[in-house]
């Protein structure tokens, strides 16, 4: 509701083909001019004006800098769906730049500059006011059961009868394909594990764990041939035998020396190159094997809000490194369905929330606009628990 999905998609497969145009050509660009530097050594007028040079150095110019981007935009983008998750989450309409700040781990003045970014980049359905986002405020009718009132009612906000302050309305406050209902019912029930996960989650997995694997092979490939090559500088008889073969083009030392060299420079540089390709899987690995674990953790839950410290750890990793991976499987969209927030100073999974009671017992006062599962009162100041239910 909050993304801008076709614009996202196109700037997905941008991304992807940006990234892989730049890292080869940065490789080749290196690896070739490293070998002419070599190749002409005492001799740079003839790599300098050699015909492949200007776009060699283009590239290596060039390169470093789409990568960059790439890495900026795939990092604009989790933000973005986990900023999605969050608005999706909450039930009065206003999300505070404190509060984000506090879920995110990020300054107030980072969290306000890049929402002011996304806000007119990937994102949309909302605006930034001095003190937070304020979310999209299309109505829709609705009818109070206290007095029979026809109002509007905004999505996004819990709201209250404008007449006699009921909030029994009958509505839904919608969110996409999810809606918040104000009732009086007790309790929720355990959502399926496809319910807080992306599509396919599972087949991801195994496709990341492949792809980790073969670039695992690549890199050991490549460093086996460079290693090769290297054990045969010098070596008489692999030089007797290329000149002696009529099958190879190879007639002096010095041109058989220098293809080592190309075959050194460049197999190190692929490995090279790989190697953040490598760090790149095992790292979604984590945050893909994360989000299985939560998803199945939550499907047991029958609240709303689920304390970090409760959800098992993934591979024993610290809770500092689980509270990250969390939050990384909701930014890449592996989480779904669940935000991370902050009650009492006590970080939580708010999982999808319902609320259940409509009217203070102590004064019969209207609840509104509540968004933790203990509300204040805001007329008689008592403490009022479980408002708020899982969905």
């Amino acid at each position: 509701m909050y993304l801008r999905e076709k614009l996202i998609k196109w700037i997905k497969i941008k991304n992807v083909v940006l990234a892989a145009l730049a890292i080869f050509n940065l490789i080749f660009s290196v690896s070739w001019e490293i070998y002419l530097v070599i190749r002409y050594w005492g001799d740079f007028d003839t790599v300098i004006h050699a015909k492949a040079t200007p776009e060699f150095v283009f590239w290596i110019i060039v390169g470093p800098i789409i990568l960059i981007h790439v890495v900026l935009s795939k990092e604009k983008l989790g933000n973005a769906y986990f900023y999605s998750g969050y608005f999706e989450g909450d039930l009065d309409g206003f999300v505070s730049f404190e509060e984000l700040a506090d879920v995110m781990g990020l300054t107030v003045k980072k969290i306000t500059g890049e929402l002011n970014f996304l806000m007119k980049t990937y994102m949309k359905n909302f605006k930034c006011t001095e003190k937070g986002a304020e979310l999209a405020s299309k109505t829709i009718t609705c009818e109070c059961l206290s007095c029979a009132a026809r109002i509007e009612k905004k999505m996004y906000f819990t709201g209250e009868c404008p007449y006699c302050g009921s909030s029994d309305l009958r509505a839904k406050v919608v969110t996409g394909d999810r809606f918040y209902s104000i009732s009086n019912e007790l309790k929720g029930k355990p959502m399926g594990y496809e319910y807080y996960t992306a599509k396919n989650l599972k087949s991801r997995k195994a496709l990341f764990a492949i792809l980790m694997g073969l670039s695992m092979f690549v890199i050991a490939i490549m460093l086996m041939m460079g290693l090769e090559a290297i054990g045969n500088f010098g070596n008489e008889q692999y030089y007797h035998d290329l000149i002696l073969n009529p099958d190879k083009h190879m007639q002096s030392r010095e041109l058989i020396t220098y293809d080592l060299i190309e075959t050194v420079i460049t197999t190190f540089f692929v490995a090279g190159g790989l190697v953040p390709v490598l760090i790149n899987r095992i790292k979604r690995l984590n945050y893909v094997g994360m989000a299985d674990r939560s998803a199945w953790f939550f499907t047991k839950c029958d609240k709303p809000f689920v304390d970090t410290k409760m959800i098992p750890a993934y591979r024993n990793k610290g809770e500092k490194k689980k509270i990250n991976l969390i939050r990384q499987s909701m930014r890449k969209g592996y989480l779904r369905n669940c935000t991370l927030e902050k009650h009492k100073g006590i970080l939580e999974v708010a999982l999808g929330k319902k609320i259940v009671k409509d009217r203070c017992p102590f004064c019969a006062g209207a609840i509104t606009g509540a968004v933790d599962k203990d509300y204040v009162c805001r007329y008689c100041g008592n403490t009022i628990m479980d408002v708020i239910v899982k969905k």
